[in-house]
């Protein structure tokens, strides 16, 4: 058997323990100044590091997700003029010559999905505006003027 609950007679409760210290801004308190383990935020002030002009572990805004899509468009377009372009060009050459002709018709194809690759990894680090401009650089140093030559004018 349980033992019944003791009876609430609605008397009121009983007073204070005087041996107990009920002083509620002592619960406030957190040791002694005295104490060697206190430790003070007035006394120690707190060393902070510098914050960088461009925190790299931020994630980019859609704004610049939307730029960089638009900018792997632009260039995934230019891969594919290239290769149409290259894909046109007859060369002639033999042994040393074919081979430095071939070599230099993929680096063509290739050129730019190498360089937006490599904006975006080399410049994991530096600031999107920075980014951007390489981005920007090489889609004006990379245009596929064969392809816009021949298909304007041809």
């Amino acid at each position: 058997m349980t033992p019944a609950p003791p009876a609430h007679d609605g008397a009121a409760a009983s007073p204070p323990d005087p041996a107990v210290d009920h002083d509620d801004d002592a619960a406030l308190s957190w040791g002694d100044a005295a104490d060697a383990t206190h430790v003070d935020a007035a006394h120690n002030p707190v060393r902070v590091r510098a914050r960088r002009e461009s925190d790299t572990e931020q994630p980019l805004g859609s704004g610049a997700l939307v730029g960089m899509g638009v900018f792997g468009g632009v260039y995934l377009l230019y891969t594919v003029a290239w290769l149409v372009s290259a894909s046109l060009l007859t060369i002639t050459g033999t042994g040393v010559a074919g081979v430095v002709s071939e070599v230099m018709r993929v680096l063509a194809i290739m050129a730019p999905a190498f360089w937006f690759a490599a904006t975006l990894w080399l410049g994991q680090a530096s600031s999107t505006r920075t980014r951007f401009t390489w981005l920007l650089v090489g889609a004006v140093v990379l245009i596929p003027w064969p392809f816009i030559m021949t298909r304007s004018f041809g």
